[in-house]
């Protein structure tokens, strides 16, 4: 399985996520491919733009996990909300799949906006390989659904233990598995 995080850092994600609850999710996504016998995974940082700076290309959780963990410990404002950015940095960056090889790209954003070109950027990517998603109020999210992502799943808020259970439980159903629900004890 091949893994990119694409983390939104617009502007308007230092609001609503202002204990950077999105980079400890993409932690707990590398950490558990890890736990689970390895991968590859790469990090987008993007807004307004994709820096290829900021990002860093698929490499082995089992091997690179410093590298990885250096890239989401960066926090950039990027500008506002343009999500095609983030999936045309993707694709740039995904090898051309292996016929047995699984590719998925998690794109965290709080949805101000789907911006222009969305679509198009959706053409670059494996068919259903980009899973959305959206953390906030709901309202923001206007025009996503019409989009062929593979997933998208919405969260109320940023909520380390929710967020980090959901990006798990997407990428659990890209490879045909679920993940069992978290017990609480009172």
């Amino acid at each position: 399985m091949t893994v990119i995080i694409a983390v939104d850092d617009s502007g308007s994600t230092s609001g609503t996520d202002p204990y950077a609850v999105r980079y400890a999710a993409a932690r707990a996504v590398i950490e558990w491919m890890r736990r689970q016998g390895g991968g590859q995974a790469g990090v987008v940082h993007w807004g307004s733009t994709a820096p290829a700076r900021l990002a860093v290309r698929p490499v082995s959780v089992n091997r690179k996990m410093r590298t990885l963990r250096r890239a989401l410990s960066q926090r950039p404002n990027l500008g506002w909300t343009v999500p095609a950015v983030a999936l045309q940095r993707a694709a740039r960056m995904l090898p051309t799949p292996a016929p047995d090889e699984l590719q998925a790209v998690l794109l965290v954003t709080d949805a101000e906006d789907c911006g222009e070109g969305l679509a198009e950027a959706l053409g670059l990517l494996t068919e259903r390989a980009v899973h959305v998603l959206i953390v906030g109020d709901g309202d923001q999210d206007a025009g996503w659904e019409a989009l062929p992502f593979a997933s998208i799943t919405r969260l109320p808020s940023f909520n380390n233990q929710a967020l980090a259970l959901a990006c798990g439980s997407v990428l659990a159903g890209a490879l045909g598995l679920r993940l069992r629900p978290l017990t609480t004890t009172p």
